[in-house]
């Protein structure tokens, strides 16, 4: 009887470690978006991304040859901002540079809101990447 009792503990044990690890593993796994979900988000970043370029190039022209943020680009109206920066779970940032600006949109949630990142300068050519959620750059390949 007494060896019954220690077997059974032992096996209360071990089956709470095997829970344990289980959940821990279920915690640490990020749920995966539909595929045609992620796809759509992706599209809706691709869009708003080339807007801002459009965008640049329409303020360029009217500032004699300076870039604008993405606040002086809304402040223009040459860009809609219903979400503030996020659109379909992206993050988007425009830096004005020098003779350019680039513009990159980051998936909030990699694997859920989106998988690539985008990038586009001056030079009007969009380039995407599945960057784990950094932004992408010019050296990414061209959509």
């Amino acid at each position: 009887m007494k060896y019954l009792s220690i077997r059974l503990v032992l096996i209360a044990f071990v089956a709470a470690i095997l829970a344990a690890c289980t959940s821990q593993q279920q915690q640490q796994q990020r749920p995966e978006q539909s595929v045609l979900v992620t796809a759509a988000n992706e599209t809706a970043a691709l869009t708003r991304l080339r807007a801002i370029a459009g965008g640049e190039a329409q303020y360029q022209v009217e500032s004699g040859g300076e870039y604008g943020t993405l606040d002086q680009l809304i402040a223009k109206r040459y860009v809609n901002d219903p979400t503030h920066g996020k659109l379909t779970g992206y993050r988007f940032e425009v830096q004005v540079k020098p003779g350019g600006f680039q513009a990159t949109a980051v998936p909030e949630q990699v694997g859920i809101s989106g998988k690539r990142s985008f990038y586009v300068d001056e030079t009007n050519v969009v380039h995407a990447a599945d960057k784990k959620g950094a932004p992408a750059t010019a050296s990414d390949p061209e959509v």
